[in-house]
């Protein structure tokens, strides 16, 4: 039941910012704020916080947590909605630039141990779960991407890739802030729809885990849920209508 809601909650908000994300401003950032809050939550339990948490509680530690810190963004990012707008674009780009180089180097490598110990678990919720979105770049052409990162090891090309991913998220979080109303349509489309792919992966999760789901439906929830390029193109065409429907409205 709570899996449920939360996926028609967090689908409400990837639709009201990919599609209403210029129009309702202020309050998509508030949405922003909120994701991107229980995303840097995610990251803290992941690298810091949760094996300082008795077992016991570990499970509502890890539910609490992120909503606190997501409410938290939200009500701040609602409050300076316009300075809120580089954080968000900046938190989001590095975010998503990290993002990928851990699953490139969690499938490769399988041992961060020299700079980040994350279990199991961990992995799936920073990852968010979709382990075949690996696939939409290739080992090789990511090696190369690597090679030509600073550092001698796992955890030093990590360290690395986050001051890059940082130095180029606050570039994008200044540009967007330049171009105004076009960028901000592009970025709220764009994490619109990275919610709403979130929320694709959840229930196709769910789905698969369903012990009533017939037998002729199995192997679509399959594809959706381990074959990164259906996530990939889904996201991509609710990039191109987010951004389609936004500037429309401005034209009307």
């Amino acid at each position: 039941m709570v899996d449920t809601v939360t996926l028609i909650t967090f689908g409400a908000m990837g639709i009201l910012l990919c599609f209403y994300g210029f129009r309702m401003f202020r309050f998509s950032m508030a949405i922003a704020g909120f994701f991107m809050g229980m995303q840097l939550a995610n990251i803290l339990d992941s690298t810091f916080l949760l094996e300082k948490i008795p077992e016991k509680n570990q499970e509502m530690w890890e539910f609490i947590f992120p909503i606190v810190i997501g409410l938290l963004l939200a009500v701040l990012s609602y409050a300076i909605y316009k300075k809120a707008l580089f954080f968000i674009s900046m938190f989001f780009t590095w975010y998503t630039l990290v993002k990928i180089s851990l699953l490139y180097i969690i499938k490769t490598q399988n041992d961060l141990a020299l700079f980040i110990s994350l279990s199991p678990d961990s992995i799936a919720k920073l990852t968010d779960g979709s382990d075949g979105a690996q696939n939409l770049i290739s080992d090789e052409q990511m090696s190369k991407v690597m090679s030509r990162i600073p550092g001698n090891t796992d955890g030093e090309k990590l360290l690395a890739i986050c001051l890059i991913a940082l130095l180029i998220g606050i570039l994008v979080g200044i540009l967007i802030c330049l171009l105004q109303a076009p960028a901000i349509k592009i970025i709220t489309a764009v994490i619109g729809a990275d919610i709403l792919r979130d929320v694709f992966l959840g229930a196709m999760g769910m789905l698969y885990a369903w012990e009533k789901l017939p037998s002729f439906l199995l192997p679509a929830v399959k594809q959706g849920l381990y074959n990164g390029w259906v996530s990939f193109f889904i996201w991509a065409a609710l990039i191109g209508s987010g951004i389609t429907v936004q500037l429309k409205a401005n034209d009307e």
